[in-house]
């Protein structure tokens, strides 16, 4: 009898010990201009991760509704990590960069870390999971950068347009020179 119990104690401490390591991640994502398309969302584990050192651990992608997207992960290992969450705006399961290499669609970083050029520092990102859930948050943006080429593309043929009329009206009203 002595030996049930103390299997059955040895057994429900395991069970205590295992419930206590799976922490797991409750991720919301904000700043979504619209619904369509799908949040893509990537965890890195260690700076290692972070840098691409190293395989990214998880990558999600998940529907946004109202203007959020939200991700649960509960099997995720006790340690420090970082997201990166990004727009994906035509399902495409990639990051578009077509201009000089840059985000055209919004993305964010965990904590809310931003930097509009190269990645944030990683004490900026990192979390940590431990026995409890991490909830973190990001906060999508545009890069400005980004932004500004891509309105100076869609802006060069109208400005192309507006500055050819101005140069014919300009010689229509110049005299001729004979």
């Amino acid at each position: 009898m002595k030996q049930v119990l103390g299997a059955l104690g040895l057994i429900s401490g395991l069970g205590l010990a295992c419930t206590a390591s799976a922490g797991g991640i409750e991720l919301f994502v904000t700043g979504f201009s619209s619904d369509a398309g799908m949040a893509r969302i990537v965890l890195m584990e260690g700076e290692a991760g972070y840098r691409g050192e190293m395989p990214v651990t998880r990558v999600a992608s998940v529907p946004i509704r109202d203007g959020r997207a939200e991700w649960t992960a509960d099997d995720i290992a006790p340690g420090r990590y970082a997201l990166i969450a990004h727009h994906d705006k035509d399902a495409d399961d990639d990051l578009n960069r077509p201009f000089l290499g840059l985000p055209q669609e919004p993305y964010g970083y965990s904590n809310g870390a931003w930097t509009s050029m190269g990645l944030p520092a990683w004490d900026a990102v990192a979390f940590d999971v431990g026995a409890a859930p991490a909830r973190p948050s990001i906060h999508l943006r545009m890069n400005a950068f980004a932004a500004a080429s891509q309105m100076a593309l869609v802006g060069l043929p109208a400005l192309a347009a507006i500055f050819g009329s101005l140069v014919f009206v300009r010689r229509l009203r110049r005299p001729a020179t004979v």
